[in-house]
């Protein structure tokens, strides 16, 4: 028979932070990420309460003033136990080391009690197992999403890294990663930069998915790059990517005829282009979060990453919650998070509403599906727009193959429109050459004469 194991506490470690706190009153400092939550022992959460209580209100977190805070918040302690807990460390100098044991058993009680939950879903009746192993996943993902530490620095330490910063642009070694499209690098002063999400939004047909392979291919030339498609299989990925690098007629790929001795000979030159990009894709469909930082660190630790691509965030799966808006606020804000965490740019890709069908023209930010939750996590949003996908295009000659992507949202530059060239058949987007089009005004109407009386 098993013997019943012990929970995941240390009451000395907890102990020994206390009597650190009480010992020295600016120790509290050192602890920031403690919470009361951390502590098992009940008695040791109420401590840490009053000595949180007095440290925000700058008074002093001697055993005494201590003491009197929790008399007078109606928890029932004596004082020769707060002196017991006084007397556990000689000094406040270990106090991390102790805060540091606490949090670790903290995580691991979290660990525990997210088994049994993760048990009894497995145990309700009426839900398809696909639900219950993504709201697992998802309690997993909470659990390992760990916020990056950094402390304050100073504006001399800051000073000395953006004059370092700035040399080194001088010297060509910018930060960012140029997308290959001249105008979308140019509004973003050099193109992506890791920790920052770049989010892509369009209605179907307007060219999301290729001008996003495109920007893959042009980065892997030079970088490490992951593209997860929840919407295409990789083959379809494949011949998107050699009707491009032929350049080649997309259906004659499709059509694969054996006697199409010109089509074979594209395809044998596009697989040896593309053959040497550092490119990675996974066609697993409704991601979750969980599911992309594990396949984001795996292709990390085996290739390296610098670029993420995510096509499109509508599709993946919940976060648990039972309100879709909240649930892609904790997705778009979880992908924010990752992107920090793991040092990698992300690109973004969302639906819009088929609201932006009701006009003619470029949509607006407010078209992006919970666009709310995307405008406060993304750094840049970008919206395309192809005149001749559009249902109310007059498909005039001057505008075929002509698409925009407008930058409608910029943290730390301009917004703008990037005029861009669509060649549907190769799947090929880039840069358009010469003025853009533009909408001829219809005559004026002649003007009417008056009647003769």
């Amino acid at each position: 028979m098993r013997e019943p194991r012990a929970i995941p506490a240390s009451l000395e470690s907890e102990a020994g932070v206390l009597g650190g706190l009480m010992l020295d009153s600016e120790a509290i400092n050192r602890v920031p990420d403690l919470t009361a939550e951390a502590f098992h022992n009940e008695a040791h959460a109420n401590i840490f309460r009053a000595i949180q209580t007095l440290a925000v209100a700058g008074q002093p977190t001697d055993m005494v003033s201590v003491f009197t805070e929790m008399q007078q918040a109606g928890h029932a302690i004596e004082l020769y136990e707060l002196n017991e807990i006084a007397q556990y460390v000689p000094s406040a100098a270990s106090i991390r080391r102790h805060a540091g044991v606490v949090m670790d058993t903290y995580r691991l009680r979290q660990l525990m009690n997210a088994g049994s939950e993760i048990a009894d879903l497995a145990m309700t009746p009426g839900h398809h197992a696909a639900e219950q192993i993504d709201k697992a996943q998802m309690m997993l993902a909470k659990l390992a999403t760990v916020k990056a530490k950094r402390d304050p620095q100073h504006i001399n330490q800051s000073l000395a890294n953006y004059l370092q910063l700035l040399q080194d642009m001088s010297e060509g070694k910018n930060p960012a990663i140029p997308t290959g499209i001249g105008g979308l690098d140019s509004i973003l002063n050099g193109g992506l930069r890791k920790g920052e999400v770049f989010v892509l939004g369009a209605r179907p047909k307007h060219g999301k998915t290729a001008l996003s392979l495109t920007m893959a291919r042009n980065i892997a030339r030079d970088y490490n790059v992951l593209f997860l498609s929840q919407e295409m299989p990789i083959n379809q990925l494949m011949h998107r990517h050699t009707a491009a690098s032929g350049p080649f007629d997309l259906a004659r790929i499709l059509a694969a005829k054996a006697e199409d001795h010109d089509m074979w000979a594209a395809v044998t030159d596009a697989a040896r282009r593309l053959g040497e990009l550092h490119l990675v894709h996974d066609d697993q469909c409704a991601l979750s979060l969980m599911d992309i930082r594990r396949k984001t660190l795996q292709v990390r630790r085996a290739h390296g990453l610098d670029v993420l691509f995510i096509d499109f965030l509508q599709l993946m799966s919940g976060a648990g919650e039972e309100n879709r808006n909240r649930e892609l606020d904790i997705i778009v804000n979880g992908i924010k998070a990752m992107a920090m965490d793991l040092d990698v740019a992300v690109v973004l890709l969302s639906q819009m509403s088929r609201k932006a069908d009701e006009h003619y023209g470029r949509p607006t930010m407010t078209h992006l599906r919970d666009s709310g939750a995307i405008e406060a996590a993304a750094d840049q949003i970008a919206v395309l727009f192809t005149d001749w996908a559009h249902p109310l295009s007059k498909r005039t000659q001057e505008f075929q193959g002509y698409s925009e992507l407008e930058i409608v949202a910029h943290r730390n530059g301009p917004q703008g429109v990037v005029p861009l060239e669509f060649i549907g058949k190769y799947q090929q987007m880039g840069d358009w050459i010469g003025p853009p089009p533009v909408h001829q005004k219809p005559a004026a109407a002649p003007a009417s004469r008056g009647a003769n009386f």
